[in-house]
C-alpha cells in the first residue's frame, strides 16, 4: 500500500506528539485521524518494541488500538513483516515504560479480527472452494480453515453431502483431516446419520485424525441393523484401527464405550481440564447436533458446565441404546445436577432438551442410585452435588435404604465426616428422619452431628498456631479487628478439645515456617471440623515460594509476606473466603441449629428410639443455654428436659431463675423444668428451690403460673401453697 506524503506526514506528526506527552497524556484518546496508515503504523509498533523504544511503541500501540479499523489491522497483521505477532505483544507487555493495558488492549483487538474473520461463513466457502485451485491456493485455504477450527465442519460437510460437488470431496476430506482433533466432535455426531457415501468418507476422515474418542461413535453405527454393508465395511476398518491402537476388545458394546466416554469427561471437568470443543475466544464450549434437515448445527453452551453436558450427552446415549444401564443413569443425573449447580446466574443451557429439572430425575431414579450420587460427591468433595442428593435421600428412601446399602460403605454415614458443614448437618437429619429403631454401624455419629448444628451461628471463629505465645498474643487482636472471635495454641493438638466442642471454625492463622507447615495441613486434612477450612500462613517470602512450589494445587492455602503483615493480612482473609468461604448468614445459621434441636427433642422422646442416644449431645445443649438468641435457649431447654440427670435439669433452674433474661424466655425455661421434673422427679439444689419458692411468691403473671406449675411438678411441700393462701 502506497501512503500519500501528506498524510504520511500528518501520521508522524501524531506519533511524536504522542511520544513527547506525559504519562498521562501518552494515554489519553488521540484525536481521530482519517485514513491513517495501519501497515505503517503496525510495522513502527514492532521495529520499536524490538529496539526497547516504549514511548514511540506506545504511541503507535494507542493509535493502532483506537483508531484503526478492524479489518484494516488485520490485513496488516497478516500481510507484514511480522508473521510471529503474538510474540511481539508478549515483548510489549514486559517492556519498562510501555503501557500494558494498551499493548494488552492492541492483542485482543488483533485476535478477536482473526476469529471473526476466520469463522466469517462466505469465507469458509470461499476457501473451500480453492482447495481445488492449486497446490499454493489449497495450502493457503487449508491454514484458513485450520485457523476456523470446529466452525468449518458444517460447510465441509455440507460440501461432502453436495454430490454437485464431487470433484471437492478428496480436497476436503484431506482437509478435514488437516484440521484435526477440532473436527472429531461434529463429525462424531454426524456419522450415525449419514448416507452410505459420506459415511464411509467421513469414518475415513476420522481413521486418519486418530483420536480414539470416535470408538463409541463408529461402534453405534456397527451395531445397527439398517447400516449399508459397503459403509458398514468402511467404519468396521476405521473401528478396528482406532480400536486396536486404543487396546479396545473388538466385541465392546457401543453403550459401554459411551458410558466410559462419559466418565471421562465428567472426571476432566472435576479437574478442571479443557476439553476439545471449548472455544477460548468466547469462553463458551461447542455442542454439535446433526439432523438431515439442518445439517450440522452448533450450540454454545457456558464454559463452566461444558463437561457436565458432555457427559449428560454420553450418557444419554448409553441409556438409549441399553437402558438397564444403571451406571450411565447414575452418571447422567450426577452430571445434570452438577450442570444445574455450576450454570451461572445469568446464563441458560441453551442444550438441554428434557422436560423437567434435574432435582426430578433424580428423586424419581430411587435410593440406589441417589446414594451413587452421593458416593460421587463425597469423592469430588462437592458440596453442592452432595445436598442434592442427600436431600433427595430425605425425600424417598426408607431406613433401611438409607443405612444398609450392601456391598460398600454407606455414603450417607461417610457424609457425616464431609468438610462442608451444611453436608454434615444435612446428613445427619436424613439418618434421623429415617426413624432407625436400632443401632446400626455408624450411628453413634448422628447425634454429635446433630449436636455440632445445635451450636452453629453467624460469628466468625479463627483457630491460630503461633510458634510462640508472643506471636499469639499478636495474632489475636488482629483477627478481633477483623471480625474473628480466636482460640489459640502452639499446635492444633492443643485446640482439639476447643474445636470439637466449640462452634465451626472458620479460619486457620499460623505463622509456623514451611518445614513445619505439612504437619500441621496433614492434621488439619484428617480432621474434619477443618479439613475444608481456609489456612492463613504468614511466612518468610522464601517460605512463601516454597509452599507456594509445594501446595500449588491446595485452593485452602493463602500466604502472606510475615513483612507486610500488617498491610496484606485483611486482604489475604478475604481472598481466603472469597476461594471457598465456610461461613452462614446469621438466618442460615439459626434455621441449621433450631432443626437440629428439634430432631435432637424427637430422639430424647422417651421409647421413641434405641439407635441414638441424646445424651451424646448433652455438652453442646448445655452451652445453647448461654446462646444469644432466644430461640436457641429455649428450644435447648426443651430437649434437655427430657435428658434424666441431675445436672440438665439443675441447669435448666439456673437459666430460668436469672432475673437478667426476658420475661418470655424465663416462662419457656419454667416450663421445661416442669417437664423435666414430671419425668425425672426433683433435682434442684436448696438454694435453687429457695428462689423458685420467691418467684412463686413475688412473681407477676403468666410467670409466677410457670413458677407455680414447677413448683408443683418438683413435688414440693403444700405448706407452701398453704402460705401462699392464708398470706393474703
Amino acid at each position: 500500500m502506497t501512503v500519500p506524503r501528506q498524510l504520511w506526514l500528518c501520521v508522524t506528526t501524531v506519533l511524536l506528539v504522542l511520544a513527547n506527552a506525559d504519562a498521562v497524556q501518552a494515554q489519553a484518546r488521540p484525536e481521530p485521524q482519517q485514513g491513517i496508515a495501519v501497515d505503517q503504523l503496525w510495522a513502527d509498533f514492532n521495529h520499536y518494541v524490538l529496539i526497547a523504544r516504549a514511548d514511540l511503541a506506545q504511541a503507535a500501540a494507542t493509535v493502532l488500538t483506537q483508531e484503526a479499523n478492524e479489518d484494516d489491522l488485520l490485513i496488516a497483521v497478516e500481510s507484514g513483516g511480522y508473521p510471529n505477532w503474538h510474540k511481539q505483544i508478549d515483548r510489549g507487555l514486559k517492556m519498562d515504560g510501555l503501557s500494558s493495558d494498551v499493548v494488552r488492549q492492541l492483542g485482543d483487538r488483533i485476535q478477536q479480527a482473526k476469529v471473526k474473520h476466520s469463522r466469517d461463513p462466505q469465507r469458509i466457502r470461499d476457501d473451500i472452494r480453492k482447495l481445488a485451485e492449486g497446490a499454493r491456493a489449497r495450502m493457503n485455504a487449508t491454514d484458513r480453515l485450520r485457523a476456523a477450527g470446529q466452525f468449518a465442519a458444517p460447510d465441509l460437510l455440507a460440501t461432502l453431502l453436495d454430490d454437485t460437488s464431487r470433484q471437492l470431496h478428496p480436497f476436503v476430506m484431506a482437509a478435514m483431516v488437516a484440521i484435526g482433533r477440532p473436527m472429531v466432535d461434529p463429525l462424531s455426531v454426524a456419522i450415525p446419520e449419514l448416507e452410505p457415501v459420506t459415511m464411509g468418507q467421513v469414518a475415513q476422515v476420522l481413521a486418519e485424525i486418530g483420536y480414539s474418542k470416535v470408538t463409541p461413535y463408529l461402534r453405534q453405527v456397527l451395531e445397527s441393523e439398517t447400516v449399508d454393508p459397503d459403509a458398514r465395511s468402511v467404519v468396521q476398518s476405521a473401528f478396528d484401527r482406532l480400536a486396536q491402537k486404543s487396546g479396545l476388545p473388538a466385541n465392546v458394546a457401543a453403550a459401554e464405550l459411551f458410558l466410559t466416554l462419559g466418565q471421562n469427561l465428567y472426571r476432566a471437568q472435576t479437574q478442571g481440564q479443557i476439553l476439545p470443543g471449548f472455544d477460548a475466544a468466547s469462553g463458551n464450549g461447542i455442542v454439535w447436533e446433526y439432523s438431515n434437515h439442518a445439517g450440522l448445527v452448533a450450540i454454545s453452551v457456558p464454559g463452566e458446565i461444558f463437561g457436565d453436558v458432555l457427559a449428560m450427552r454420553a450418557a444419554d446415549t448409553a441409556l438409549r441404546l441399553s437402558p438397564e444401564l444403571d451406571p450411565a443413569l447414575s452418571l447422567w443425573l450426577m452430571a445434570n445436577l452438577r450442570r444445574e449447580n455450576g450454570l451461572p446466574d445469568d446464563a441458560a443451557d441453551l442444550s438441554y432438551r428434557y422436560k423437567h429439572a434435574p432435582v426430578y430425575y433424580l428423586m424419581a431414579a430411587g435410593p440406589l442410585r441417589q446414594h451413587d450420587v452421593l458416593e460421587q460427591a463425597l469423592g469430588d468433595a462437592d458440596a453442592k452435588l452432595a445436598l442434592d442428593a442427600i436431600a433427595a435421600l430425605d425425600a424417598t428412601a426408607g431406613t433401611e435404604a438409607l443405612v444398609r446399602r450392601e456391598g460398600t460403605a454407606q455414603p450417607l454415614l461417610r457424609a457425616l465426616s464431609f468438610p462442608d458443614r451444611r453436608v454434615r448437618y444435612k446428613a445427619a437429619e436424613a439418618l434421623t428422619n429415617a426413624r432407625p429403631k436400632e443401632p446400626f454401624p455408624g450411628s453413634h455419629r448422628v447425634v454429635p452431628a446433630l449436636a455440632e448444628a445445635a451450636r452453629e451461628s453467624d460469628l466468625k471463629f479463627a483457630a491460630i498456631v503461633a510458634e510462640s505465645q508472643p506471636t499469639l498474643n499478636m495474632l489475636a487482636p488482629k483477627l478481633k479487628d477483623l471480625g474473628y472471635r480466636s482460640i489459640g495454641g502452639l499446635s492444633l493438638d492443643e485446640l482439639s478439645e476447643q474445636i470439637s466442642g466449640g462452634p465451626g471454625i472458620d479460619l486457620i492463622v499460623t505463622n509456623l515456617s514451611a518445614d513445619q507447615f505439612d504437619g500441621l495441613y496433614r492434621h488439619s486434612k484428617h480432621d474434619y471440623n477443618l479439613a475444608a477450612v481456609p489456612i492463613i500462613a504468614i511466612v518468610s517470602a522464601e517460605d512463601q515460594s516454597t509452599l507456594k512450589r509445594q501446595f500449588r494445587d491446595h485452593h485452602r492455602l493463602h500466604t502472606v509476606d510475615a513483612a507486610e503483615v500488617e498491610q496484606n493480612l485483611e486482604s489475604a482473609i478475604a481472598q481466603a473466603r472469597s476461594a471457598y468461604d465456610t461461613m452462614m448468614s446469621s438466618e442460615e445459621a439459626q434455621h441449621f441449629a433450631l432443626r437440629a434441636l428439634s430432631l435432637l427433642r424427637e430422639v430424647a422422646v422417651v421409647g421413641e428410639y434405641d439407635a441414638f442416644n441424646v445424651a451424646d449431645a448433652k455438652p453442646s445443649l448445655l452451652q445453647a443455654l448461654d446462646d444469644d438468641r432466644q430461640p436457641i435457649v429455649t428450644r435447648a431447654a426443651e430437649v434437655l428436659a427430657l435428658i434424666d440427670e441431675t445436672e440438665t435439669q439443675q441447669a435448666i433452674a439456673e437459666a430460668a431463675l436469672d432475673d437478667t433474661r426476658v420475661t418470655e424466655t424465663r416462662i419457656a425455661l419454667l416450663g421445661s423444668l416442669a417437664e423435666s421434673a414430671t419425668y425425672f422427679g426433683g433435682h434442684l439444689t436448696v438454694e435453687q428451690l429457695e428462689m423458685l419458692l420467691d418467684l412463686v411468691t413475688s412473681g407477676q403473671g403468666e410467670l409466677a403460673v410457670e413458677a407455680g406449675r414447677a413448683h408443683g411438678a418438683l413435688t414440693q411441700p403444700t405448706d407452701n401453697v398453704v402460705q401462699l393462701i392464708t398470706s393474703h
